[in-house]
């Protein structure tokens, strides 16, 4: 017992470190492992021909992979949401677009994120899904058509 609480101890440790630290740690095998980021950290993006997001509260522009996308909706960054949920019921491609929700409306979002939901076989049907318990920024929703069906549901 004693041995696995100073395991536990070195692991937990090792998620401590201060963030200009390389972080890593042993697993039991004695193989070197990448310790998880830091809650506040950010990441960095190595996506090929990454999508430039729209302004906040504004349509995708007339050129790039989501070509005259248009928001359907917005769901302001709240601190104290316990969970978000989104839903594709639409039988094409939506688009998620994500950010800290410091930028106001018609200003670029921060430390955004872009990414597609796939759509179902038809309308109507469950297609992509994506949900969260610990994103708690502002989530925008873009489809090629307004008509396009999005459950979202917030806790």
């Amino acid at each position: 017992m004693a041995r696995m609480a100073i395991a536990a101890a070195i692991s937990l440790a090792a998620f401590s470190a201060p963030s200009g630290e390389a972080q890593s740690y042993r697993d039991s095998a004695g193989t070197v492992v990448q310790a998880l980021a830091l809650a506040g950290s950010q990441g960095r993006d190595f996506s090929v021909n990454a999508p430039a997001p729209p302004v906040v509260g504004a349509n995708f522009s007339a050129a790039g992979p989501y070509a005259s996308y248009v928001l359907l909706t917005s769901v302001a960054a709240s601190p104290s949401r316990f969970s978000i949920d989104v839903e594709n019921d639409s039988g094409g491609q939506v688009v998620v677009v994500r950010d800290d929700g410091a930028a106001l409306a018609g200003s670029a979002p921060a430390n955004a994120s872009v990414f597609p939901l796939a759509g179902g076989p038809s309308a109507g049907s469950q297609g992509g899904a994506w949900s969260s318990q610990t994103f708690k920024g502002r989530v925008q929703i873009y489809a090629p058509a307004a008509s396009a069906q999005v459950a979202i549901m917030v806790e």
